[in-house]
């Protein structure tokens, strides 16, 4: 059997392999089953783009780190991704996610910033679990990490 073993493994390319691997670890994490990693990615960041878009900015830290976290087990598969089928795609690949969420984040904040009738002049801080520059004009909501910058004069700010 074992012999048997080895040689269905020698059969199949190791990218095969490894794409199946990780299509493995998302069937033992989420309980998914796909045909390829890229139907996953593409299913997920769907999934995960929709949830974000949903939920307020009102919602509590909690949600928010939910989101972070499952966002950062996309970017892992997505790395496994770029080692399977090139870096370069992948990279791509991010960029376009990151893109998409980027522009519901400024599209929440702005409705966040008419919700709450913000001065003139004044922007709604829309935190992530990454570090983002605070700009000078922004009101923060409660319950972030700050950092500052000495030698650029920036402040930044993340959830906890």
């Amino acid at each position: 059997k074992i012999a048997e073993a080895a040689a269905a493994e020698d059969a199949l390319p190791s990218e095969k392999r490894a794409e199946l691997g990780a299509l493995s670890q998302i069937r033992q994490r989420d309980g998914h089953v796909c045909e390829s990693l890229e139907e996953y990615l593409h299913a997920a960041a769907d999934d995960l783009v929709n949830w974000e878009c949903n939920i307020g900015s009102s919602a509590p830290a909690k949600v928010w780190k939910q989101v972070e976290s499952a966002w950062g087990h996309w970017h892992q598969l997505l790395f496994e991704y770029g080692y399977i089928y090139g870096a370069a795609d992948a990279e791509a690949w991010r960029m376009r996610i990151a893109e998409r969420r980027e522009r519901f984040r400024e599209e929440r904040a702005a409705r966040k910033g008419a919700e709450l009738r913000l001065p003139p002049g004044k922007v709604w801080f829309e935190p992530s679990s990454a570090w983002r520059e605070v700009p000078a004009n922004a009101i923060c909501p409660g319950g972030l990490e700050y950092r500052f910058d000495m030698q650029t004069g920036k402040n930044y700010a993340r959830l906890c």
